[in-house]
Parts: structure tokens; sequence; C-alpha cells
């Protein structure tokens, strides 16, 4: 019995350092480090599933998230907000970066000692340390191959954008170069500013249809599509335009299964979120310094990772809804 006893003991003691060794709360305590995400607009829904990789990363590593930005696009006040929290020392930066202005920013983060990871557009000329996103020209490409399908080749295409958004400009030339080379009898007729927001989209939507109503297809290369959906539905043109969006939230979803849209490009942007946070505290807290080459430059952490793209339809788009 006392063998018995010694042995469950013994074993019992192993399992609990084994599991220590394991947890993110093992050796010094990490429950100060703060990881901070900076966007240039909060108010979208675009940000809910990245907001759940960060805060689900986060929670597993037993550290802080916090969201910041301007409630409305603001590309000044994005940066301005960066700056004034370079002063309180974050442990990390994650930056949703659109604008090349943020590029000093970026840097000036990182010379204060702060690493910094950029998500879904990228800041290539900085320090930043790695980019979790797509490559946007190769996005801009598979739409435009899907809508020349989607119209056996020949039509008139309407596209709704932020112009001043760098990664959706390289959407946009993916889009143009495709129809170029693969189908010529494809046209873009028409690039509408929606600044990002759902209603302008809907307002530039009706505008690109009444302006031309010969248009066969419409693309929408930011988050905004719901726009789309509800002026589709207004001037009863649905099923009659091949509609193709981007990005998820529950009104485009609602969109797509109404038959307004045709489908949306799904970036896996959970795992932007959720990757952005463990790589930075990767790099805090030192566990890649055994990196090979480290200390003569070799960089420690991928430079791009690329969380793939998917195309969400009517026969899977309910599975994607988070108010089910």
């Amino acid at each position: 019995m006392k063998k018995k006893t010694a042995i469950i003991l013994t074993l019992t003691l192993i399992l609990v350092m084994t599991v220590g060794m394991f947890s993110p709360a093992s050796g010094a305590d990490k429950s100060d480090q703060r990881y901070v995400f900076v966007t240039m607009i909060t108010g979208h829904p675009f940000w809910t599933e990245i907001k759940q990789g960060m805060q689900d990363a986060a929670d597993q590593l037993g550290v802080k998230f916090e969201f910041r930005g301007p409630v409305e696009w603001d590309a000044a006040a994005q940066a301005s907000q960066v700056e004034q929290l370079i002063i309180t020392k974050p442990a990390g930066f994650i930056i949703g970066q659109y604008d090349p202005s943020m590029t000093p920013t970026i840097n000036k983060a990182v010379e204060a000692g702060i690493p910094v990871v950029t998500i879904d557009s990228d800041a290539p000329e900085s320090k930043r340390s790695t980019f979790i996103g797509p490559d946007h020209y190769k996005m801009g490409w598979s739409y435009g191959e899907w809508m020349a399908k989607a119209l056996g080749g020949k039509g008139e295409i309407g596209l709704l954008t932020a112009v001043a958004q760098t990664n959706l400009n390289e959407r946009i030339r993916g889009i143009k170069e495709y129809f170029a080379k693969h189908t010529p009898d494809m046209k873009v007729i028409a690039i509408e500013d929606n600044m990002g927001d759902d209603q302008m989209t809907a307002d530039k939507t009706k505008a690109i249809i009444q302006g031309h109503p010969e248009v066969d297809g419409i693309i929408c290369v930011n988050g905004t599509g719901s726009g789309i959906a509800v002026a589709i539905k207004e001037m009863d043109k649905v099923g009659k335009i091949k509609v193709l969006t981007s990005d998820i939230s529950d009104p485009l979803l609602k969109g797509i299964l109404d038959g307004a849209i045709d489908t949306t490009v799904f970036q896996n942007i959970y795992l932007e979120g959720y990757y952005s946070v463990k790589i930075l505290y990767d790099i805090v807290n030192g566990n890649l310094d055994g990196v090979p080459g480290k200390d003569v430059g070799v960089h420690i952490t991928p430079p791009t990772i690329n969380p793939g793209v998917f195309f969400i339809t009517k026969e899977n788009a309910a599975a994607f809804l988070i108010n089910k």
C-alpha cells in the first residue's frame, strides 16, 4: 500500500512538473505584458474575427491585449495614437497598416525597443518584424478569374474600393491584369471610392448601375460588400448582376444567403490576429534568440505569413455567421 501511494505521488509530481514546463505562467510572470493592436478604423465589423484571434492568443499566453484606433477612417489619428502609446511602453504593437505614412511611425516604435507586426496590409519599407496577411495582388487576380468564369469571359465590371488603401490598389491591379491577359473582352468601366463605409458602398453601387445600366458584374475589394446587397435589392437587380465581395460580416453573409451576393473572398483573418500576438510574444520573451545567425542579422521571424483565402458561397455561408 505504501509503495502504491509512493508511485501515485511520484507520478502526480511528474505531471505537475511537466504541465509547469509548458505553461505560459511558468517562470517569470508575463501578465503585465501588453500587446496593442492599432488600426485606422475601429468601427467596422471586419475586425471582429481578428480581435478574437488576438484575444485567444493573449489568453493562452497569460498576457494583456488592447484594441485601439480612431472609430472613423483616419490615418493621421492612427499614427498619433501609436506615438502616444509608445510612451506607455507596451510589449509589442500590431499595426493594421493601410497608409504609407505609417512607415515612419512604425520605425519610431521599433527604435524605441517595441517590436511591430503588421497585419492585413504591409509596410514593407518599415522595420516591422513580420507581415501577416494575403498577397493582395494575387487576391485580385483570383477575383478576376472568378468573375471571368462567372460571366463566360465577356462583360463590363464596376469596382468598389477605398482608394487610400495601398493593399486594395494591389487587388485592383491584379483584377485588371487578369482581364488584360486572359479575358480581353472584360472591361472595368467604373471604379468608385466607398471610403470603407457600407452605406457609401450602397450609394456608389447605385451610381454605377445608374451610370452604366449594361454593367454585368460588380466587385467590392474591401469589407463593405453588405452595401452592395442593399443596393442590388432596392434596384431589383438580384440575380441580374454577378457580385463578388471581400471578407465577412453577418450582414454581408446574409446578402449571400439572400442571393444578392454570389460570393465573398475570405482571408483567414482569425489567424492573422492569433499569430500576430504569438510571434510578438516569442520576440519579446527571447524564445527566438536561438535562431542561427541572429547575431549577424538573420531574420528571426518569417518576413511574411499568408493565412490563405477561401471563397464563400450560398452553400457554406451559414457556417461563418457569428450570430447564428
